[in-house]
């Protein structure tokens, strides 16, 4: 759980206009919310050495989504949503008209459904009273709301438990179901400690079995402090990430450094399941949500939350840019050449700087980016997904980031997109864009789905 700071006015004062009972700007894309120069963040580089200096942008080729011809999205039967805010150029629908509690992780289907996970077992974020399932939301009639709320895999009620372990004695249950990836012929999700996977056939909406396939333990079932809701993502390579979190610690030794990471599950080998996950980056605390860019250099970040009692140290939460044998110092560092308080002697030499900063508490979730669908200043933006202050609701919505069109690196500071989360509507979790161009918003408090579009963007014809 994110633990309350007597500090956080201070670090909700960035992003006032993001924050319940905020004033309004004038300016639609809201404050920056950068951490004043020199403390890190968007406002030192684009991508930075662990010596603060600037690295060269890279030369890539972004994958834009063509254009289509169909009905503008918002123009569509309905209204926008009468509590959230986004700048004028675009509209906010609801798209579940059944609400799904624990709605934590997102993934379109190669059909274009939309696959949610939402676990029964308590989140450390305090969502509860999920159903323990894959759940699928078909729009079959292309109107802007799901058609149904569909069961792919489970339900699997938590029974009163408090930890994923005993549950994953039926390899079956999914009472800790949090990531979810479409692969191949397959649907990779993970549950407490485990990457999974089930077989998959485009246009499937059931599973054809409740039986699934272990492709990989995650190294974390002997120690008590990780966290059970990772996340995946494609690497270019065609290995799969996955992250690995862990609880709050001021420990500064070896083994602990190694516990919060990124791994590489290398399904694209013939090997035999299962499979030994690679180590790509640690020293992490929760590095959650995952996102490579649509790009042909195809960078892949994590949305680090880091340090909850690190506000006396210029703490931020962080995104990062990952790359092989990189550590980011957690618990030993805050940050480069600034070690943690209780590890006065820690070597931070070598820790990696972030790409952008978020003040501490706010808590980034799901992100992704525009596939060139988005008007400027938002085209090929990186967009975030906010939690938000666990004991306020505070700061909970959409930050974005502009980027180097090509290369989709951060170049600019985060700013408020969307407002209005927060009680009563809930917390934002994931944040994922459709193949066809608008983004999807999950919440796993009020259990809705939202999706956002330009006013100007047309849907695929039918």
């Amino acid at each position: 759980m994110r633990r309350p700071t007597f500090l956080v006015f201070s670090t909700l004062a960035l992003v006032g206009s993001l924050s319940v009972g905020w004033a309004c700007s004038s300016d639609p894309s809201g404050p920056g919310v950068t951490p004043p120069p020199g403390e890190g963040g968007a406002a030192d580089a684009p991508v930075a050495r662990s010596d603060g200096a600037p690295e060269p942008q890279p030369t890539c080729t972004a994958f834009d989504l063509p254009a289509a011809t169909g009905p503008k999205f918002c123009e569509l039967p309905g209204t926008d949503a009468p509590d959230l805010t986004v700048p004028p150029e675009f509209c906010v629908r609801e798209f579940t008209s059944t609400p799904i509690a624990e709605a934590r992780v997102m993934r379109f289907a190669p059909n274009g459904d939309l696959f949610v996970a939402a676990p029964s077992m308590n989140t450390p974020g305090g969502a509860s009273d999920g159903p323990g399932a894959i759940m699928v939301l078909p729009d079959d009639d292309h109107d802007g709301r799901a058609d149904s709320v569909q069961t792919f895999a489970g339900p699997f009620p938590r029974n009163g438990l408090g930890s994923c372990a005993p549950l994953e004695v039926d390899p079956n249950n999914l009472a800790c179901v949090h990531g979810l990836l479409f692969n191949g012929d397959h649907l990779y999700f993970t549950r407490g400690d485990e990457l999974r996977r089930f077989p998959y056939v485009k246009g499937a909406r059931a599973a054809v079995s409740p039986a699934s396939e272990l492709v990989a333990s995650l190294g974390a079932d002997s120690a008590t402090d990780m966290r059970w809701t990772h996340t995946l993502e494609h690497h270019p390579s065609g290995s799969i990430y996955v992250s690995r979190g862990r609880f709050e610690s001021s420990a500064c030794t070896p083994v602990e450094q190694k516990k919060g990471a990124v791994l590489a599950v290398h399904v694209e080998g013939k090997a035999a399941l299962p499979l030994a996950p690679e180590m790509v980056a640690d020293g992490f605390r929760n590095p959650m949500y995952l996102r490579c860019a649509p790009n042909s250099c195809g960078d892949c970040y994590a949305a680090e939350l880091t340090g909850d009692a690190w506000d006396s140290v210029k703490g931020r939460e962080k995104i990062a840019l990952l790359r092989k044998d990189e550590t980011w110092g957690y618990p030993c560092c805050v940050a480069p050449d600034l070690p943690a308080p209780g590890a006065p002697g820690a070597d931070c030499s070598n820790v990696r700087r972030e790409i952008a900063a978020v003040p501490l508490h706010d808590t980034p979730f799901g992100l992704d980016f525009d596939r060139g669908s988005f008007p400027a200043p938002y085209r090929h933006g990186l967009f975030m997904a906010i939690h938000g202050v666990v004991t306020s609701f505070g700061s909970t919505g959409v930050l974005w980031l502009a980027t180097d069109p090509n290369s989709l690196r951060p170049t600019g500071e985060p700013k408020v997109f969307l407002r209005g989360a927060g009680r009563p509507n809930g917390r934002a979790t994931d944040l994922v864009f459709a193949p066809d161009g608008r983004m999807f918003i999950a919440d796993d408090t009020s259990g809705k789905i939202f999706w956002i579009a330009p006013r100007t963007l047309a849907s695929p014809a039918k």
